[in-house]
């Protein structure tokens, strides 16, 4: 565990921050949380674990609060983590704030607020503006996310509801490739190789969607050939849209997630009210990176 932004306030409201290795996507977030954390006297008490380390995390929230944290500040590395960590939190009547990812419930016993993006809406948004550059029409494949991941599951969800929209696209290929970049680059390449004529692809996050222009390279097509879409606006996916190996990504503001999650929580321990989900809206990006902001 790491202690920052004034170790030598001992009366300082402390919270206690359980998150993945803050590398790739999560380093604007951890910077955020710093800063706005320091703008409000706060101290933060870092505590990582790696993607999928459930048990691992979940002993780090336990450490945290046997430390008497304020509050909790969680980015799950797994979906699976989410129940245990709730429990443990409305056990210790401790505040907990979720941020990027959570449960999806209708409602959560305790003081907890979740700070995430509207996944059902990223992929609404994805699609109809893949939608628009395809003219609506043409024949569109699909990446989906792991099967447990509930942003995964929305993303796809909201795809589909506006590809239903348009009866002139047609869905000729489905797969899941579990949020990886190697996997989502195989499953393409064997669809190409079938002969499977694809007009794009809409792949559920960044990653899938380096893979899936990965694949359309090898396989000699021109950049662009297939419109490729991803979600999350990472650093390779911006760098592969100015190469029009990406016809659009959809950015998370991570400094704003991080103010929220710390204003929220302060409200949590103060018992004021606070929106249990705290949307936190997505914007749109082309090769131009032109963008669109986007809350419905």
């Amino acid at each position: 565990m790491a202690l920052a932004c004034g170790a030598g306030q001992a009366l300082a409201t402390t919270f206690g921050v359980a998150m993945t290795l803050p590398v790739a996507s999560t380093p604007r977030l951890h910077d955020s949380l710093e800063e706005h954390a320091r703008a409000r006297s706060l101290l933060l008490r870092f505590a990582y674990a790696p993607e999928g380390a459930a048990e691992q995390q979940i002993a780090q929230v336990r450490d945290l609060i046997a430390a008497k944290v304020d509050a909790l500040l969680v980015v799950p590395v797994r979906p699976a983590v989410t129940a245990a960590i709730t429990r443990l939190a409305r056990e210790a009547d401790i505040p907990l704030v979720y941020i990027n990812d959570g449960p999806r419930e209708d409602w959560l016993a305790g003081r907890v607020a979740l700070v995430i993006p509207n996944d059902l809406v990223a992929g609404r948004l994805q699609m109809r503006k893949l939608a628009q550059m395809m003219h609506g029409t043409g024949r569109l494949a699909i990446l989906s996310g792991r099967p447990d991941e509930a942003g995964s599951i929305l993303r796809t969800r909201g795809i589909k509801e506006v590809m239903a929209e348009f009866p002139g696209l047609q869905l000729v290929a489905e797969g899941a490739a579990d949020g990886e970049r190697r996997t989502a680059g195989t499953l393409v390449s064997g669809w190409l190789a079938e002969g499977t004529a694809i007009d794009a692809i809409a792949a559920s996050n960044d990653a899938m969607a380096i893979g899936a222009a990965d694949a359309v390279e090898a396989s000699g097509l021109p950049a662009g050939r297939i419109l490729i879409g991803g979600i999350g606006a990472i650093a390779d996916a911006m760098q592969a849209m100015q190469q029009k190996r990406l016809a659009v990504t959809l950015h998370q503001d991570a400094t704003l997630q991080g103010r929220r999650a710390i204003d929220d929580a302060l409200a949590l321990i103060a018992h004021r009210p606070v929106p249990q989900y705290d949307w936190v809206p997505f914007t749109l990006v082309t090769d131009r990176i032109s963008t669109m902001q986007f809350s419905k």
